[in-house]
């Protein structure tokens, strides 16, 4: 089964202000998609840097091609221990 299409074009990244962390559109700062609030015994920073992380990892995978073109057989395997 094939994933949809990214509902957001580009990578994200991550802005702390005073009294949160915010993600947004790596081409547009000022239009944040998420706000993670500063407040005592919450990781803010690790939420909206794990989002990002996460949205730019599958973004990287989604662009990337097969090692190995569909129909082309390697001529030798080697797993990984």
């Amino acid at each position: 089964m094939d994933e949809p299409a990214p509902q957001v074009d580009g990578r994200l990244a991550v802005r702390e202000e005073e009294a949160a962390f915010l993600v947004f559109r790596a081409g547009d700062p000022e239009d944040w998609l998420a706000r993670f609030e500063k407040t005592e015994g919450f990781p803010a920073r690790e939420w909206a840097e794990n989002m990002a992380r996460v949205y730019n990892r599958r973004l990287e995978r989604r662009s990337a091609k097969p090692p190995t073109p569909p129909g082309t057989r390697p001529a030798s395997y080697h797993p990984d221990p």
